[in-house]
């Protein structure tokens, strides 16, 4: 039993349990909310509501998050979130109201997101290739995403939720068997010397580079964060079923998974702004289609191509950046803020998005959605930011 534990600790099964199924929760918990809330006679507002509450519980919480962690440390802090989690879900399904409705989604919300900048951080510090590790959690929102449908179509709209809670226990398993070399770095860098002055977080917040970063990433989350609400109701709209909308979304991630394995191709090649115009410029072409009401193929099209793989793009460029314009020992702090500003801005698009929608329509709130996106771009060229591709993050 011991040389199997052994075996098993750090092995490249342990990773892929982990983002596996790890991202089939997120995908369960998350890729059909909007669908099912509208099904069960909620309005656009309501769903807007939910998505706004639950974006600022994991804004606020993001920080208390990171800071536990640093103290406690990355496996007990990690590991509590996601038993808890599995609470959430339950309770989730069984409740009564849609206050416990709000409470028990923002609670498991926030819960996986505070997770979120460790687990993506552990792609690029276990022993194996970055691509060959983060594939894994593509694959299996793909799949998460797929199940969702056929699931909440031929079982019940409340089976998706009900089998979040083994999906996070094969999670918890290929958690506990993880060692990445990010433990050793985060320690090496909070346990300062002596006569070392720490970083303080006045620090970073002084840091006007990384201040105008984050209004880049405030505006990009708020286009997507709204998008990946809508997104689903939107295809529903024009006539897919809520199980060809599964299979559209789920597609989408072989466009996120082609990015992801190339990323050691070009990712510390091409210079920090260059892949930020590339992946915001995607997202406006996605925005335009849907601004457009094009035909329906044309959107199925542009969904697949332009939805997952720019976010993922995204994801990395910002792991580059960040690493690039912040010191050394404020990274994981810095990893904190970006994505506590980006729930921000989900919270602001998806309760403005969702008054559209109830007012104009979901083309009239894509057409929103692109403006924002169109600002990003036009900050993105006065953006100073070094290439970065000094960093070899992900060769």
């Amino acid at each position: 039993m011991e040389r199997l534990l052994a075996r098993y600790t750090n092995s490249y099964l342990s990773y892929v349990l982990m983002y596996f199924f790890y991202n089939i929760s997120f995908a369960l918990f998350s890729a059909l909310i909007s669908v099912y809330l509208l099904e069960k006679g909620y309005a656009a507002s309501d769903v807007s509501l939910l998505i706004s509450i639950a974006s600022l519980s994991a804004m606020i919480t993001q920080p208390i998050i990171g800071s536990l962690t640093d103290r406690f440390g990355m496996r007990p802090v990690n590991l509590a979130m996601f038993a808890i989690s599995i609470g959430a879900a339950a309770l989730f399904v069984a409740a009564p109201a849609f206050a416990i409705i709000i409470v028990a989604y923002s609670l498991l919300n926030l819960l996986l997101n505070g997770a979120n900048p460790v687990i993506e951080r552990m792609a690029t510090s276990s022993p194996y290739s970055y691509g060959s590790v983060r594939m894994w959690g593509t694959i299996g929102f793909a799949v998460g995403t797929q199940a969702t449908g056929i699931i909440y179509d031929n079982i019940s709209p409340e089976a998706p939720y009900l089998l979040f809670i083994p999906a996070m226990l094969l999670c918890i398993l290929g958690f506990w068997g993880t060692q990445p070399r990010l433990a050793e770095a985060e320690k090496a860098t909070i346990e300062a010397d002596d006569d070392t002055e720490p970083a303080s977080l006045k620090d970073l917040l002084t840091n006007r580079l990384f201040l105008y970063y984050i209004v880049l990433q405030i505006l990009f989350t708020a286009t997507t964060g709204a998008t990946y609400s809508f997104c689903a109701p939107y295809l529903t709209s024009r006539g897919l079923d809520a199980t060809f909308a599964s299979t559209v979304l789920s597609l989408c991630g072989v466009a996120e998974l082609a990015v992801i394995l190339l990323s050691s191709k070009f990712m510390d090649k091409v210079p920090n702004k260059v892949l930020l115009f590339v992946a915001f410029g995607a997202i406006a072409l996605q925005m335009a289609t849907y601004a457009l009401n094009l035909a329906l193929p044309i959107v199925i099209a542009v969904t697949m191509v332009c939805k997952n793989a720019p976010i993922v793009l995204n994801i990395m460029t910002n792991m580059k950046v960040v690493n690039t314009i912040v010191d050394p020992r404020q990274q994981i702090t810095g990893l904190a803020l970006v994505k506590a500003m980006q729930s921000f801005g989900t919270i602001i698009s998806n309760n403005i998005g969702g008054r559209i929608v109830d007012a104009s329509g979901y083309p009239a709130m894509f057409l929103f959605l692109l403006a924002l996106i169109g600002t990003a771009i036009l900050l993105v060229v006065f953006f100073p930011v070094p290439s970065g591709n000094d960093k070899k993050l992900f060769s």
